[in-house]
């Protein structure tokens, strides 16, 4: 912050001032603002008071601006009476000047002390250029830091509640100026809003969020144990050469500053969601969040907490480390959803992590491939597989779920997962083994038409077996589909529609009469009979019935 040309003011008890003899506005300059005030009723107050030390001081907020001012003991005026006082008045129509401005034109004297023995009254008064108060690191040796402590905990209490006032000593026991020392050490932001008084407030016009007031020795309750901690750490920590950066502008911040690196040590589920956001603030967030457990637990929370959300967030932005661990975490989650049915990450910490569905879909395929299975394929690791296939991805079905039935039913209901199946069967090495042969019985349940899909690459060895698998699987109806599909498809002619699908099924006598008594022709055909012999047998067999249709079992057999 750069130096700020301030309008002045002085007030004191002449022969000749502005308003006429006696107290009174002696100086001012042109630009002193009349909402403040240019004669002695209007700034009242600020001018109405004598010090009973010989000085006073003190910085008052108004709206629009800050008055910076001093009061002295003078020398008696013009008529030679005692009991005259001088009061110099700065105006910061920014409000940028804050306390160290206040006490650093108080140390290096550029208050008034009195007139000069030629000083007319004047309202041409140049502005007086006050400088940024640079800020030096107080030699806090340890007897001071413990009469210290109560008085910082005092006004950091008061600035955690956001308003109230306190009253601290003037002094250290050894003597040193407790708001010099106080005033250095808390960082600039975090007492903008702090108005200062030597001696009891006298301006009611004070709008200032927090008031502090100087006297002779403290009063008021003692702070609380946190206030009571932050003081006592920040102090330890500036009698080492350590103060917070000066753009701290709430007690969060300062908390991150001072304790972040000892809540790091502990894992998170031992933190509070303030504690845990510090630490997520700080410069050992990478490290911390790899350390086992504390990723996850923090993108839990920070699903259901604002605060922890918007830290690791922050995070993730200053430090690429922790957003590839943030979306690695969050991918985790979501895997573990797909694949074992845990419970997901909350879509709070999804955006989060940035996760688009082809992110989501490229790593399903790389686990897959990888050699893990879906426990339970139901809707969303369904919908999940035909994106994944959709997008173009190579994803292996052919030992994606645990349960193949699972896989047969949504190949059979999604068209571009069966025909990815049937284009990945079709390129596999060994067709013969037991997995394909139980999630082929597992297709024919499903979807008979599996059957003259796959016919021209399936192993005929290991067929008829892979029919009556499939056939005791089946309901009436499919018995008697499937029987004409392998009758009529690719396989057709080793009466395997009869002997291993119609037969195998082990359905009970009057349901295997029933397909027999529709589809005998086709299936003695089928089993080597010639045509003409075959179609004439079905008809003499065929009897009138009482045209009732077939009986069903109640539902189908679920493959296992």
């Amino acid at each position: 912050m750069s130096g700020r040309a301030c309008p002045q003011a002085v007030y004191t008890s002449a022969p000749r001032t502005l308003e006429g003899p006696g107290f009174g506005v002696f100086a001012m300059s042109a630009d002193w603002p009349a909402e403040v005030g240019r004669t002695r009723k209007a700034l009242g107050a600020l001018v109405g008071f004598r010090p009973d030390d010989g000085e006073a001081f003190g910085i008052v907020h108004r709206d629009g601006g800050r008055v910076l001012y001093r009061t002295v003991d003078a020398s008696a005026d013009g008529f030679g009476r005692p009991g005259n006082y001088l009061v110099h008045l700065l105006w910061d129509g920014a409000g940028r000047l804050g306390v160290r401005e206040l006490l650093a034109l108080r140390r290096t004297g550029r208050f008034l002390d009195g007139l000069a023995e030629d000083a007319v009254p004047t309202d041409e008064l140049p502005p007086l250029r006050v400088p940024a108060a640079g800020r030096t690191l107080p030699a806090l040796p340890a007897d001071e830091v413990d009469p210290l402590t109560p008085c910082l905990a005092q006004l950091l209490a008061r600035l955690a509640a956001g308003s109230g006032s306190c009253r601290l000593p003037r002094r250290t026991p050894s003597g040193r100026e407790v708001a010099d020392l106080l005033f250095d050490v808390l960082p600039r932001a975090l007492v903008a809003p702090v108005s200062l008084h030597s001696g009891p407030q006298a301006d009611d016009g004070d709008a200032a969020a927090v008031t502090v007031e100087l006297a002779a020795t403290a009063a008021g309750p003692a702070a609380g144990a946190a206030d009571t901690e932050r003081a006592r750490t920040l102090l330890e920590a500036a009698s080492k050469g350590e103060l917070p950066p000066d753009d701290v502008g709430d007690l969060h911040r300062l908390d991150a500053w001072l304790f972040a690196d000892a809540w790091a040590e502990r894992d998170a589920a031992a933190l509070t969601a303030d504690q845990l956001a510090c630490v997520l603030e700080s410069e050992a967030a990478p490290g911390w969040l790899a350390r086992a457990g504390n990723a996850a637990t923090t993108i839990a929370l920070a699903g259901t907490d604002p605060r922890v959300g918007s830290a690791l967030r922050a995070a993730a932005g200053r430090h690429p480390e922790v957003s590839e661990r943030v979306r690695g975490q969050a991918l985790t989650a979501l895997l573990d959803e797909v694949f074992d049915g845990a419970e997901g990450p909350a879509e709070a910490a999804v955006q989060l992590a940035g996760l688009t569905q082809g992110d989501l879909s490229a790593a399903f395929a790389d686990e897959v491939a990888r050699g893990r299975r879906v426990a339970t394929l139901d809707r969303a690791p369904g919908l999940l597989v035909e994106q994944t296939l959709s997008l173009g991805m190579a994803l292996p079905l052919l030992r994606l779920a645990a349960d193949p039935w699972e896989l047969a039913l949504l190949a059979s209901r999604r068209r571009v997962v069966g025909d990815a199946l049937e284009a990945q069967w079709r390129q596999a090495a060994d067709r013969s083994d037991d997995e394909h042969r139980t999630l082929l019985g597992h297709l024919l349940v499903a979807d008979v038409s599996w059957l003259s899909r796959l016919a021209d690459v399936l192993p005929v060895s290991g067929l008829p077996a892979v029919l009556r698998w499939a056939a005791l699987r089946m309901d009436v109806a499919a018995v008697e589909k499937l029987a004409a599909a392998v009758a009529t498809g690719p396989v057709a002619g080793r009466g395997w529609a009869l002997r291993e699908v119609v037969f195998g099924s082990e359905l009970p006598a009057a349901d295997v009469d029933t397909i027999l008594g529709r589809q005998l022709g086709l299936l003695l055909v089928d089993d080597g009979w010639p045509r003409e012999l075959a179609e004439s047998f079905a008809r003499s067999r065929a009897t009138t019935g009482d045209g009732e249709p077939p009986r069903r079992r109640r539902a189908p057999r679920r493959p296992g």
